[in-house]
């Protein structure tokens, strides 16, 4: 079931509900307001759309045109140069103030337990095309939470679409004390400002999860990580009650531990956010593969939409 709850002239929330599980989406950032089994809710965030209105962390925004970070805020294609936004140093992180999850997005359907939203964004920030995005949550009573990107153009521009919620299977309190599990075998090395700079195995170091570890156990928990899957694209999330589960089409997975959350704002049930509070799981091409032609990406296309597809399955051991 999707109901569409109106909360004033400019935001909605659609509440998907199937079995035992519900999730809440604002058209606000498409942000992933919350997921829950038997009422657990697992989303880190805010009992009202407001506080999101500040981008505090991008929590469960829907980031694009391109998530995480590109050096120098410009890379090269087609011969030109093109220039970004400088919000993270001298580099440009999350598409800066042309993010997508900074956008108040449409409805154009909800029905069962499924809504789409879209967002029309015109050409800005240095990011080539006039942009119409999509996407689409879609519920299913076997605890799968499935978001469904498109994106089309009317110019080539790199793509990178991502979902920035910070997940807690407590529910509160610190995220270290969870397992986490990945099918990664390499992960990227990085600048001291963590742009890339290069793949390297993740055995005998501290980045590999591939047969599950606490993720408090080492580097005191402190991950802002993009792991490069192997055959398997998946990564599971775990404490002694239920399981997170991602799967995904995409290459890679970046890891955020919460390092910097913090909000002068309380959050859900006014719990104060507050660093490792959650984790962020943000399925990915690589960061920087704009100056990087030997790193998987993605452009658009004129005439060719881009769609990629990541599933979050929730179970109560």
């Amino acid at each position: 079931m999707a109901d569409v709850r109106k909360i004033d002239s400019r935001v909605s929330e659609i509440i998907l509900s199937a079995g035992d599980y519900s999730a809440g989406i604002y058209t606000f950032g498409a942000v992933l307001h919350s997921f829950s089994i038997g009422g657990r809710d697992i989303v880190v965030g805010y009992d009202s759309y407001t506080p999101y209105l500040a981008g505090d962390g991008y929590m469960s925004e829907v980031i694009g045109p391109f998530a995480n970070r590109i050096a120098g805020a410009s890379f090269m294609m087609d011969g030109r140069r093109c220039t970004l936004e400088k919000n993270d140093g001298e580099n440009s992180l999350h598409s800066g103030s042309r993010n997508f999850g900074s956008a108040f997005w449409k409805i154009d359907s909800a029905e069962d337990s499924s809504v789409q939203l879209s967002l029309e964004s015109r050409e800005g920030g240095g990011f080539p095309g006039n942009h119409h995005a999509e996407v689409v949550y879609t519920l299913t009573p076997d605890g799968r939470l499935s978001i469904l990107y498109r994106l089309s153009s009317d110019e080539r521009c790199p793509v990178n679409m991502t979902n920035h919620a910070y997940f807690n299977l407590d529910g509160a309190g610190d995220v270290r004390n969870h397992m986490l599990t990945l099918s990664c075998p390499e992960y990227l090395e990085t600048t001291p400002d963590l742009i890339p700079a290069g793949r390297a195995s993740v055995s005998s170091t501290d980045f590999d999860f591939r047969t599950g570890e606490i993720i408090g156990k080492r580097r005191n928990g402190e991950y802002d990580t993009c792991f490069v899957f192997g055959r398997e694209r998946k990564a599971v999330l775990e404490n002694d009650e239920y399981r997170l589960s991602v799967v995904t089409d995409l290459p890679a997975i970046q890891i955020y531990t919460g390092i910097s959350l913090s909000s002068p704002v309380p959050g859900k049930g006014g719990r104060m956010i507050v660093p490792f509070s959650g984790v962020a799981m943000e399925t990915e091409f690589f960061p920087d593969f704009p100056n990087h032609p030997e790193y998987p990406g993605a452009y658009t296309e004129p005439g060719k939409t881009f769609e990629s597809m990541t599933t979050y399955q929730l179970v109560r051991k």
